[in-house]
């Protein structure tokens, strides 16, 4: 592909993997693109509060997980996040021969229906229901040309775009708590919101603080991942946003889950108890 041709990254999370996307000229869906008119004008280093990211129930959905995933955007990227009323998932996305729902139907309705009049800097589909996006089998093609398989995915998001769609389908599978169905969910939301912000899947290998690795193969490199993101991430996303994202090293996944921060004490809390212990030490012995 050319270099003066924009393009869009379909960023997949496959059933056994996430997968590097596949490009599609931006000539073809020009609202995908990013759009410099489409982001508020802020001053450098704005709270990052001041970006509302807005989450969109789609047909059947585990309402227990969507509090728990506004947590875990708000955690590592600081935006204010809401969730809008939910919608039935369009009928025209439907994929009759796998029985779900092909994902990238469900950014065009985003795109098209939700983000213009929401004011959300960007969208994120949520859903249960089972996603998939058309994918060249080039073992295939060789044989019979052009041949399409349909391919399971967690999530789909357009390249430098305002859209994104989630599944817990995938997630959930093995008998997975809601907890631990819970961070991937967010790994995923982090991982396509990166998308949207104009980031591409790293090269070379994984990285654990990072979010936008290419799983290349299981799930297991998705928990593996700490929900973060890394240095050169955040300096992107700053850039791209104007604003300052907190630095984090670690998700407290404790108040992801649940609403409620670890219980810290100061330094100053356990020397005063500390004192108190040896003062009690003392009295005990005297005679």
């Amino acid at each position: 592909m050319r270099a003066s041709t924009r393009r869009l990254r379909v960023a997949l999370a496959a059933a056994t993997a996430i997968s590097i996307g596949a490009a599609a000229p931006v000539a073809a869906h020009p609202e995908r693109a990013g759009d410099p008119d489409r982001i508020v004008a802020r001053t450098a280093a704005a709270d990052p509060a001041t970006i509302t990211i807005c989450l969109q129930p789609l047909g059947k959905h585990d309402r227990k997980l969507l509090a728990p995933l506004a947590r875990g955007i708000t955690e590592v990227y600081g935006f204010t996040v809401t969730t809008l009323a939910a919608r039935e998932l369009p009928a025209e996305a439907w994929y009759e021969p796998r029985k779900r729902w092909r994902a990238d139907k469900l950014l065009d309705e985003l795109a098209a229906d939700v983000v213009p009049d929401s004011g959300c800097q960007a969208v994120v589909g949520v859903t249960s229901d089972d996603i998939s996006v058309a994918k060249i089998d080039h073992a295939r093609r060789q044989q019979d040309g052009t041949h399409e398989i349909d391919w399971g995915i967690f999530g789909l998001a357009y390249l430098d775009s305002q859209v994104a769609v989630i599944s817990s389908h995938r997630l959930s599978r093995g008998k997975a708590r809601r907890g631990k169905v819970a961070r991937r969910l967010v790994k995923v939301a982090i991982h396509e919101l990166g998308h949207t912000f104009g980031l591409d899947h790293r090269e070379g290998e994984v990285n654990a603080t990072c979010t936008m690795n290419d799983a290349g193969g299981t799930i297991r490199t998705v928990d593996a991942e700490l929900g973060t993101i890394c240095a050169d991430e955040r300096d992107h996303i700053e850039r791209h946003l104007g604003v300052t994202l907190p630095v984090v090293t670690a998700p407290d996944w404790t108040f992801v889950e649940t609403g409620k921060r670890k219980a810290t004490k100061t330094k100053a809390a356990k020397a005063t108890k500390a004192t108190k212990a040896a003062a009690g030490g003392e009295e005990a012995k005297a005679p």
